[in-house]
């Protein structure tokens, strides 16, 4: 077993995600900070970043600036707009990546594909481990019940979600229709203002929203005389830290590619 120290750049530092992300590496026993980075004219620059997370002096301050070293691991939770320059300097300095920025354009999608030719990237729209087993069981399900069960799903999320429904609720989704032979943008069914019976090919997906909940998805696949139930609830978002900290411990020398987290925990071939 690999028992050495996963170095860590974590870029979006000033962020909810970064700041996690730090608090988690600083007590893990399997990985170092070696850096963080936050966006020019952000708060804070050149402060240690352990007082900016509410702990001792580290000894690494906040940089503006992406400088990772030649074993580092950089994690990227920064905003769409830097992402061809992060991936470009990765590609520079020929260290792996943990792109967990989401809402990328085409164009930094491409850029994206073209940088894994030269370095290993893992990217995901959610490192929650036990959403991406929940994503894989589903589709496995959904395959082995067939058409002849109805699909349906409901998430709840906190008061302030500007998205509904939720990203995680619709991969789901996908994993269904995918397993048996559908097309989600074609059967997704999100109201039932429209009076009238079920039909047998859409997948219903429900959101509700109200307090601080940090998220919560049930799948329900309904047959004859029988219901299966698959719920997958967020209590701490600390779990996408761990999930993206574990794909970074994963990514540590491995080939170039474009990988997920099915990758990470060998979902492919399961």
């Amino acid at each position: 077993m690999d028992d050495r120290l996963t170095s860590v750049v974590i870029v979006g530092a000033r962020g909810r995600m970064g700041q996690s992300l730090m608090s988690e590496v600083l007590v893990s026993d399997s990985m170092t900070l070696a850096g963080a980075v936050a966006r020019p004219g952000a708060p804070g620059l050149r402060d240690d970043v352990g007082h900016m997370i509410g702990r001792r002096s580290v000894g690494i301050t906040l940089s503006d600036e992406l400088v990772p070293g030649r074993n580092d691991v950089v994690v990227d939770f920064s905003l769409p707009e830097a992402t061809e320059g992060y991936l470009a300097r990765c590609v520079e300095r020929r260290v792996p990546l943990v792109l967990g920025t989401t809402g990328l354009t085409e164009q930094t999608q491409v850029k994206l594909i073209e940088a894994s030719r030269e370095i290993p990237i893992v990217a995901a729209a959610n490192f929650s481990v036990g959403v991406t087993v929940m994503i894989h069981v589903a589709g496995a399900t959904a395959k082995a019940l067939g058409n002849d069960w109805d699909a349906e799903m409901f998430e709840i999320h906190h008061r302030n979600k500007r998205d509904a429904p939720s990203g995680t609720a619709l991969r789901v989704g996908q994993a269904v229709a995918e397993a048996t032979g559908r097309k989600l943008s074609q059967t997704i069914k999100t109201s039932r203002d429209q009076v009238g019976p079920r039909s047998r090919d859409e997948i219903g997906i429900m959101a509700l929203r109200g307090g601080d909940v940090v998220g919560e998805h049930t799948l329900m696949f309904l047959g004859e005389s029988e219901r299966i139930e698959l719920t997958h609830r967020a209590n701490d978002r600390a779990i996408f830290s761990r999930g993206a900290l574990r794909a970074a411990r994963w990514v540590d020398g491995k080939e170039p590619g474009l990988y997920d987290m099915f990758d990470v925990l060998d979902l492919h071939s399961v």
